[in-house]
């Protein structure tokens, strides 16, 4: 095939899959503005496995489906995914403020502040202002707390690394990795020794592992911490009988965000 011909043929190509990924892009922007969103992530899905891994089209159909993710209260994913998009376009506004926003209902506190302050940074837009202003001051007041609690030397970097510890053990639990993610609850308990959470899922780590005795003294010590904390009550309540029987096959997971009416204080920006 002559040169020409050839450098034809692949600008062609190139064109053809150019339009064809805008009007994905069109179908899957109408589904949002309808709040069709589990149609969104269906379609954003499908044109991801079609891109190449590096396409610059990618970002906008994660920014798209780690909205769609947020608006069905899927928190974990939408952060996951909006971390994906920045690492394609780390001057997307929008997307530090959504992420941002998915951090906040992952308890990713500190990480919040820190991407509300890139999206300050990079705001161009007047109308946004004040929007990105009542966020600051709203994460902010939450990462503050959250530092006091743990200590008056306790920095942002070390709040971050700590709600991440925690974050990656609810992972490594719902992969059903219980070693690994006791020792992330571990780790998380390490750094500021102040929640019961870590406590309680350490113990179910330890449960799962039938270290019994290490199961029961972490939920006592969630207990400790917090003695209305009911889901270690229940567990350690039931610690008797698993002793006998076994750990159970399976671990409901509970997130504190889901089913709940987070979405009338859920703003997400559309680019």
């Amino acid at each position: 095939m002559p040169k020409k011909a050839k450098q034809s043929k692949q600008k062609k190509k190139v064109t053809t899959q150019s339009s064809q990924v805008d009007t994905w892009l069109g179908l899957i922007e109408g589904q949002i503005v309808r709040g069709d969103y589990s149609e969104v992530v269906v379609n954003c899905e499908r044109l991801l496995n079609y891109l190449p891994q590096h396409a610059p089209q990618r970002a906008p159909v994660l920014s798209h489906l780690g909205t769609a993710q947020a608006m069905l209260q899927n928190f974990p994913q939408s952060y996951e995914t909006f971390t994906e998009a920045l690492a394609l376009d780390p001057h997307n506004t929008a997307l530090w403020y959504n992420r941002s926003e998915a951090s906040q209902f992952t308890g990713r506190h500190g990480q919040a502040l820190r991407d509300i302050e890139h999206a300050i940074q990079l705001n161009t837009l007047a109308e946004l202002a004040e929007k990105f202003d009542k966020a600051l001051k709203f994460s902010r007041k939450i990462t503050e707390e959250s530092m006091k609690l743990r200590g008056p030397d306790f920095t942002l970097d070390q709040l971050i690394e700590q709600e991440g510890l925690f974050q990656n053990g609810l992972k490594l639990m719902e992969a059903g990795n219980w070693a690994e993610a006791g020792q992330a609850f571990e780790a998380s308990i390490a750094m500021g020794d102040c929640l019961p959470q870590p406590w309680g899922n350490l113990g179910i780590s330890f449960m799962m592992q039938k270290r019994y005795d290490e199961a029961e003294a972490a939920l006592k010590q969630a207990l400790t911490i917090d003695p209305s904390y009911a889901i270690a009550k229940n567990n350690l309540a039931s610690l008797t009988q698993i002793r006998k029987s076994g750990p159970p096959e399976m671990i409901g997971m509970n997130d504190p965000y889901k089913n709940s009416n987070v979405k009338q204080s859920l703003t997400l920006l559309r680019e």
